[in-house]
């Protein structure tokens, strides 16, 4: 089964060919995102369909666990599994689903298993290598985090075929780096900018035209350049070798007690941070200035999603005063809130990541789910509370309070799922006594 027709084509196979299990299951992947309950229904039509088809099963699985049902998804993905047992994908769907109830020894077990029936091996090493790297184990990760080329449906080395892709080896010549994957990605991996700077003769930045103003004022000294996917690129200093910025962690040899720091780098505009910072300041004389957003538009934003009525608790501290870092907030959402946030400076970061950097910038503290902004404040060095889900992304680790990858954030994570209350009073009690996320990156 497949679901990679057109969304409008779907919908309308959906109404004309209603007892087709294929186009039931392609609707179903198309509505998971925006409304699982729709997904799980149209998932189970799929099912009553084809009774003997894996692919529903799986597709069962995702929206019960995205419905807060994880125990539900875990006996779906069985069932999928028991249908299909030489389906590769039916076992990395399993491993998925232990992953997220916390079962990462056998989640890993899980994706061998996956290879040997049959599954993709860039399926299976992907899953493997955010497994691994979530619980700090980089020796065995970085090498398979490779893996994402391919799951992407990218190949890097076709870009310069002629040059060779950088393996760490230091050189004297010029490297060009490509930023990759979303904004949150190329903010993370340029925190290691500075100590590749040791190994190579000059670097060539390769980034989205919505990050230059930024990243060449954060790197005055090196080469920047922001590729038109509408043009030809035009032509690039010399170089003797290329790599990806997901790959310099391997390269570099990134590991939790090693050399190689990642640093804080990021340099917002001081005119604009400095004026954002006075208009504030002038509207709430005396109170911290706390940045907040509250949803991530991610495909699994519902995860990432403390509701406004969750926040009364931090706007209502005495010292405080709420400033919306949210992109593209939804009108109910901002309505919700009412005066306990302000909202009247000027910029949508959405469309403006450069304002965006000089309004954390003007920030006292940030507190956030995990999403973009995190990361500026991570790269900025702006104190931040990172509220974590069940399950988070490999990037925070499995259960310590600190982040690796920046100095000043602090994770606070939730126990169960859907349940942010303990969450936001974690918050609140630090920010009650005035307590900075200043932990060490990583434990020696």
């Amino acid at each position: 089964m497949t679901d990679t027709l057109p969304p409008e084509h779907i919908r309308r196979l959906a109404v004309t060919r209603a007892s087709d299990p294929r186009v039931l299951f392609a609707w179903a992947g198309q509505r998971m995102a925006e409304a699982p309950l729709e997904g799980l229904t149209w998932s189970r039509r799929a099912r009553i369909a084809d009774p003997f088809a894996p692919p529903p099963r799986h597709r069962e699985a995702l929206a019960l666990w995205s419905l807060g049902r994880p125990r539900d998804a875990d006996a779906a993905a069985r069932r999928g599994l028991l249908l299909g047992p030489g389906d590769g994908p039916a076992w990395i769907n399993f491993s998925n689903v232990k992953k997220r109830l916390g079962e990462d020894p056998l989640a890993l077990k899980l994706c061998g298993w996956a290879r040997a029936a049959g599954a993709p091996a860039h399926m299976a090493d992907m899953n493997a290598a955010v497994l691994l790297l979530r619980r700090g184990d980089f020796a065995r990760g970085w090498p398979l985090y490779r893996a994402r080329h391919r799951t992407l449906g990218a190949d890097p080395a076709t870009i310069w075929p002629a040059l060779p892709e950088w393996d760490g080896t230091p050189m004297g010549g010029r490297l060009r780096l490509v930023t990759e994957q979303g904004i949150g990605d190329a903010i993370i991996f340029l925190t290691l900018v500075d100590a590749l700077r040791d190994r190579v003769g000059s670097l060539t930045l390769l980034v989205t035209a919505r990050l230059r103003a930024l990243v060449q004022r954060s790197f005055p000294d090196l080469h920047v350049v922001a590729p038109d996917i509408d043009r030809p690129v035009r032509p690039l200093p010399p170089a003797e070798a290329w790599i990806c910025a997901g790959d310099l962690p391997a390269a570099l040899g990134l590991a939790p007690s090693g050399a190689v720091r990642p640093s804080t780098y990021l340099k917002p505009d001081p005119r604009r941070r400095q004026r954002l910072r006075a208009e504030l300041q002038r509207r709430h004389p005396g109170k911290r200035l706390v940045g907040i957003t509250w949803t991530s538009r991610a495909e699994d934003g519902w995860r990432r999603t403390v509701a406004p009525a969750l926040w009364r608790p931090i706007a209502t501290l005495g010292d405080v005063a709420l400033v919306s870092l949210q992109y593209s907030a939804r009108r109910a959402d901002l309505a919700a809130f009412g005066d306990l946030l302000d909202i009247d400076h000027g910029i949508e970061p959405a469309d403006d990541l450069d304002g965006l950097a000089a309004l954390v910038a003007a920030m006292d503290v940030v507190v956030s789910p995990p999403n973009n902004t995190v990361h500026f404040a991570g790269a900025l060095g702006v104190p931040c509370h990172v509220m974590l889900p069940v399950d988070p992304d490999w990037r925070w680790g499995e259960d310590d309070n600190y982040l690796r990858w920046y100095d000043r954030l602090y994770c606070h994570r939730q126990r169960r799922i859907g349940d942010w209350a303990p969450v936001v009073d974690s918050v609140v009690q630090d920010l009650r006594h005035s307590r900075e996320p200043e932990v060490p990156r990583s434990p020696e």
